[in-house]
């Protein structure tokens, strides 16, 4: 279980969830692992260019605004750094990979899945990908059908950490926000969670678990323990 500093932050440890009618989650880090391909892709472009980015600094990009993305990338790589091109090269990567390799769904999204359809719990996925990467990540990791509510950035105004893409989800559910769990596995999805107004539940990625939550958080170590969670509490709703 996760330890936090925090005496206001939620540690989930047995049947103390409040109550709720649906589910919007986060698809890159939370239900399929795509991190590594995304790091993966990355290094790779680079080298190509001839520079280097470690792994952890990559795995400090996940979950940040692409503005963000950007200036990281110039500070690191320095003067002539040509962030088009190594995007462009990123992305035949990981296209390469991906396709070649698949895309691994995280631990226990089957069983957690399975566990809100036994109990006719709505859900819905909300993505800061735009819909043809989401599209394509779905399909290789065999997970298109699991999902049959899928909001992406460019469907909405404005991606996270605004809250459109949550609100959205809970609008295509028919449920208020208030009832609705919001599962991320980053701080920037945590915020846009919580600005639209949904139960925020944080099951944190390598960067996020480094950091404090927000108070209110309600803070698992993995899908699995959610699923104990909700399981050890009876009706959910």
């Amino acid at each position: 279980m996760l330890v936090s500093p925090n005496p206001t932050v939620r540690l989930a440890e047995g049947p103390i969830l409040p109550p709720f009618r649906a589910v919007v989650m986060d698809m890159d880090g939370l239900a399929l692992d795509t991190e590594a391909t995304y790091c993966d892709a990355w290094r790779a472009a680079a080298a190509a260019l001839g520079f280097q980015l470690s792994e952890p600094f990559c795995h400090g990009l996940f979950g940040r605004h692409a503005d963000d993305v950007h200036a990281a990338l110039a500070e690191a790589c320095g003067e002539g750094f040509d962030l088009r091109r190594f995007f462009g090269l990123a992305e035949e990567f990981w296209h390469a990979q991906i396709r070649t390799n698949g895309v691994a769904k995280m631990p226990a999204l089957d069983r957690f899945l399975g566990l809100l359809r036994q109990r006719e719990l709505p859900y819905a996925l909300a993505t800061n990908s735009d819909s043809p990467y989401a599209r394509e990540v779905l399909e290789q990791a065999g997970a298109r059908d699991l999902f049959p509510i899928v909001v992406t950035r460019d469907e909405v105004a404005q991606g996270k950490p605004a809250p459109d893409l949550f609100l959205e989800g809970a609008r295509r559910l028919g449920a208020d926000p208030a009832e609705c769990l919001g599962l991320e596995d980053s701080l920037v999805g945590l915020q846009a969670c919580q600005r639209a107004g949904l139960i925020p539940v944080l099951i944190p990625s390598r960067a996020a678990s480094a950091s404090r939550p927000p108070d209110g958080t309600w803070v698992l170590p993995s899908l699995g323990a959610l699923a104990d969670c909700i399981e050890r509490s009876g009706d959910a709703s």
